[in-house]
């Protein structure tokens, strides 16, 4: 018996060893992508702050035509924070193309346009109103993210 409880205590171990080393294993993306400011308003409470970065974080790719983008980078100001809903909160955020799925025209003010519409209504369907202060397109050669 006490071999046995040796032996789970292993696999359980080794589990754990895959799993931490498949969610830090880096993704390769796209080429294309955009740096986003996005001013939210309407949060009371430090846990609607949360709820609005967790659903940008964890919301279903963004399908624009041939390509295919997905929020890769969450930033929050970490001095700025204040709870009055009139006040915007901003969000700094990375949105790139999955790797294959880069539009073939490349990043583009039309794109641009439906990638913002997206991220508010994102937002939006939390209860809270959001405004992209400003959207820059960009392009390298490869890029890595951390899962």
């Amino acid at each position: 018996m006490r071999q046995l409880k040796w032996v789970f205590i292993c696999l359980l171990v080794l589990f754990a060893m895959s799993f931490v080393f498949m969610s830090c294993m880096p993704q390769v993306m796209g080429k294309t992508g955009f740096d986003v400011e996005l001013s939210v308003t309407g949060m009371t409470r430090v846990t609607s702050v949360f709820s609005v970065m967790q659903s940008l974080s964890k919301s279903d790719a963004l399908v624009i035509d041939d390509a295919v983008y997905k929020v890769t980078q969450l930033q929050a100001p970490l001095n700025g924070w204040h709870l009055d809903p009139e006040e915007p909160q901003n969000l700094t955020l990375k949105v790139w193309a999955l790797r294959g799925k880069d539009p073939a025209q490349g990043a583009n003010a039309a794109i641009s346009e439906r990638v913002k519409a997206a991220l508010i209504k994102t937002v939006e369907d939390l209860g809270f109103q959001a405004s992209v202060e400003s959207i820059e397109p960009r392009k390298v050669a490869h890029k890595f993210v951390m899962n």
